[in-house]
């Protein structure tokens, strides 16, 4: 990089902090009593950035300023449930620190194929969101954008009753601005997943017939669609070894997991570390005893092979109650999301 622009860039950021400097100046000598309390000083830094940058800014809920908006259709957020959102998040010199676009990854040379790229969950309700974050998407509805300048001291999972109270309790976080745009909302995160299950059905009726999401077996949540009949329809005894071949992936077909070579290089998680073949399972007295190795497994995937028989090839659907639940597994799996499993109980591979 030419030194000439480094230096122009070095200029331009002393006058920016020069200028904040002179705002906070300002705004502290109009004032009768300039306050000394505890992160002060952070907040003089931030009201004087926003002086300079959206002078005409107002603050709404506990001290955010929404500096763009449009609006959505549909039910509205409320602080009782779970928003699906897309977002971007920069400091205030517009450095990005979180994104979910796969737009944005390739941008910044982050992306992978492997990863999920799309709308995330969030719980709406106190201490399960940041409170600046939560004054952004409340109220907010599905399609809707909103762009805001987030406070430090309200980057907090912590609730309290005044904005003093906020920024005398703010920690380390750092002043942030959130571009939001809702997709969707729910009160009831399981039926949302139960009938996103059952749209994965329309689209696949090449597959799965007739199937509806009201087709669950006797656990709720949980469907097994048979592809390839057994040889043999008699139940496994509990001491007994299988060799099995997978493949997993969301509703939105991304793969994040197979014993199958090809399938693996076709979708981007080939890994160079890792044998490609059938893999080992020990069955047991009842489907949660089952181990894939020597490792324990989700339920929704003990539950598929529990239906299944001597060289059944069938489809195990569930939803994140059986899976990852809130916490999602890594990059490829997000939080409340039904898993796809594609399994086939194969002969024992030659040694």
């Amino acid at each position: 990089m030419p030194v000439n622009f480094i230096i122009r860039i070095g200029m331009k950021r002393i006058f920016l902090y020069a200028l904040y400097a002179v705002a906070a100046l300002t705004a502290s000598s109009c004032a009768k009593h300039v306050a000394t309390g505890p992160n002060e000083a952070g907040k003089r830094y931030f009201d004087a950035w926003l002086h300079v940058n959206h002078p005409d800014a107002v603050p709404s809920g506990r001290g955010i300023y929404i500096i763009e908006e449009s609006e959505g259709t549909g039910i509205a957020v409320t602080k009782d449930g779970y928003a699906f959102v897309e977002y971007t998040v920069t400091d205030l010199d517009g450095n990005i620190s979180s994104y979910t676009s796969a737009q944005t990854a390739k941008m910044l040379g982050q992306y992978k194929e492997a990863n999920y790229y799309g709308p995330k969950a969030w719980t709406t309700a106190d201490n399960t969101i940041m409170a600046g974050v939560a004054d952004i998407v409340t109220g907010m509805k599905p399609g809707g954008i909103r762009k805001a300048v987030v406070p430090s001291w309200l980057l907090t999972y912590s609730v309290y009753g005044t904005a003093d109270e906020y920024l005398k309790n703010e920690t380390d976080n750092a002043n942030a601005i959130y571009e939001i745009k809702v997709t969707d909302f729910t009160k009831d995160i399981q039926q949302w997943q139960i009938d996103s299950i059952g749209g994965y059905f329309n689209s696949h009726r090449d597959i799965f017939g007739t199937m509806t999401a009201a087709d669950s077996l006797k656990q709720k949540g949980f469907y097994y669609k048979q592809v390839k009949a057994p040889v043999d329809t008699t139940s496994f005894p509990k001491d007994t070894t299988i060799y099995i071949n997978y493949t997993g992936k969301l509703l939105s077909g991304l793969v994040f997991d197979t014993t199958d070579e090809k399938t693996a290089k076709d979708n981007g998680i080939w890994s160079s570390s890792r044998t490609y073949a059938p893999v080992k399972v020990s069955w047991g007295e009842k489907f949660s005893d089952i181990k894939m190795g020597d490792n324990t497994v989700i339920s929704g995937f003990s539950n598929t092979l529990w239906q299944m028989r001597a060289m059944e090839k069938g489809i195990g659907i569930f939803w994140s109650d059986l899976g990852y639940g809130k916490s999602g597994s890594g990059n490829s799996i997000p939080a409340y999301s039904p898993l796809v499993f594609e399994i086939e109980i194969v002969e024992k591979p030659e040694e």
